[in-house]
């Protein structure tokens, strides 16, 4: 039996579809071109004399503020003079001291020290001897007692800007003709609460 052509069933014939062409896509937030980001740049940036008086104005608000704040001495004075005795191969030594207050509150004596740097450069360190001795080395070495002032001695107070002398003695385990050659002699005076003071000759 023949077939009908009729009843076959139908092919489609082909039909050449396009791919659909994707539209433009707007750029979002997360995926700007780099044309647009580096374009802009002499726009975006701040101009160069604004940021160099705000540097320049930041230093000298900082250097203000240093200067206020830095610390300034408690007391200023010196040494003015310096005796010296041998006592079988050490050196006493008593030291005359001048110093003025320089705040508007007294002060208070906490510890007095010094420090000698004898010619080869060896430094020798020493505390005052207390003020309940010292009459007694005065005794024993009437040398020492030339010109005598007031001792100094710890917990002494100094009144607000005013000026004070005192001598205190040290002893130190050289002999007096390398005392005498020394390179320098230091005294430290610490306060209470305050910055110390240090005397050099």
């Amino acid at each position: 039996m023949a077939d009908d052509p009729k009843s076959a069933p139908q092919q489609p014939s082909p039909q050449t579809t396009q791919p659909a062409q994707p539209s433009q896509a707007q750029p979002d937030a997360g995926h700007i071109p780099m044309s647009e980001e580096m374009d802009s740049a002499k726009w975006t940036l701040p101009p160069v004399v604004p940021v160099v008086i705000a540097l320049l104005a930041i230093v000298i608000i900082v250097g203000v503020v240093a200067y206020m704040n830095r610390p300034t001495p408690s007391a200023t004075g010196s040494i003015i003079k310096v005796l010296s005795v041998d006592e079988q191969g050490n050196t006493m030594v008593a030291v005359h001291l001048k110093f003025d207050n320089q705040t508007e509150r007294p002060l208070w004596i906490k510890h007095i020290s010094s420090a000698v740097e004898t010619p080869d450069g060896k430094k020798l360190n020493d505390d005052a001897a207390p003020a309940s001795d010292i009459k007694r080395y005065l005794q024993a070495f009437p040398e020492l007692a030339q010109d005598q002032i007031d001792s100094l001695q710890e917990e002494q107070k100094v009144a607000p800007r005013g000026s004070h002398a005192g001598m205190t003695i040290f002893s130190y385990p050289i002999d007096k003709k390398t005392f005498d050659g020394r390179k320098s002699l230091s005294v430290r005076v610490e306060f209470y609460d305050r910055a110390p003071m240090v005397l050099k000759q």
